[in-house]
């Protein structure tokens, strides 16, 4: 073998996405699907979880001064789906062309077609938004129209896509190019942005309370489902790593 070849070899393995440790357990799993089910259920009809959603919209629509309605508008930029998936993208392909390795963008896609599932479930589980119909216009939704299944639309506040959004690219950012951070700044990337987003987008009442922490539990599977793939050793189909060839 070459020096060429032996730095190309070298080359193609020069990603490892960073997990502390692989998840092995599924009993997270099981509690956030419990958990989601458990918020889900009191949703179907007026509930005293509806009641609070209610309650949370007001008191929120009640105490939003100009200056704090526009931090919680920018701050809740933290959640765009677009952005950060473009961001985690452009990592992704940056590794990969570096390492000469299309593992990173195999990873991206995985992460990506989870997230972008999650929109079905928007579909199955309809919901108005707190401010429906209008937004300029109160009142808005009440007990017996914050429902699931309320037929009303535009629906789709549930689960909440922005704060879901925080769990899967900052989480999947962190596990492209994590290992190359200090441990401190890895917490404050994975941790912040889902407070952050959590009180905003509730805050103005882009969603209702409960769409949070459904969209929580929802991220936390996707981003251990991906965390559970050995990305860097899993076998790929040959025509992915055509270099294999001739190794």
């Amino acid at each position: 073998m070459t020096a060429v070849d032996q730095r190309r070899k070298t080359d193609t393995q020069v990603w490892r996405p960073f997990v502390l440790r692989r998840p092995r357990s599924w009993l997270p799993e099981i509690a956030m699907a419990v958990a989601f089910t458990a918020i889900t259920i009191p949703l179907a009809w007026p509930s005293p979880l509806i009641d609070l959603d209610i309650w949370i919209r007001d008191l929120a629509d009640a105490n939003r001064p100009d200056w704090a309605n526009l931090i919680a508008i920018q701050t809740n930029r933290l959640g765009q789906g677009g952005l950060l998936g473009g961001i985690a993208l452009g990592i992704a392909a940056i590794l990969a062309w570096r390492g000469r390795n299309v593992r990173p963008l195999i990873a991206f896609l995985a992460a990506y077609a989870m997230a972008g599932a999650v929109l079905a479930l928007k579909y199955t589980l309809p919901r108005v938004y707190p401010h429906w119909p209008e937004a300029s216009n109160p009142p808005y939704a009440d007990a017996a129209q914050a429902v699931l299944f309320s037929g009303l639309e535009p629906s789709g506040a549930y689960p909440s896509g922005h704060v879901l959004n925080t769990i899967i690219w900052y989480g999947f950012i962190v596990f492209l190019v994590g290992s190359r951070w200090h441990p401190a700044l890895r917490r404050a990337f994975l941790i912040l942005p889902p407070i952050i987003v959590t009180f905003s987008t509730t805050y103005l009442g882009f969603h209702w309370f409960t769409d949070t922490p459904a969209g929580l539990c929802i991220g936390i599977v996707i981003l251990r489902t991906v965390q559970r793939v050995p990305w860097d050793t899993v076998e790929l189909p040959l025509w992915l790593e055509p270099e294999r060839r001739y190794r």
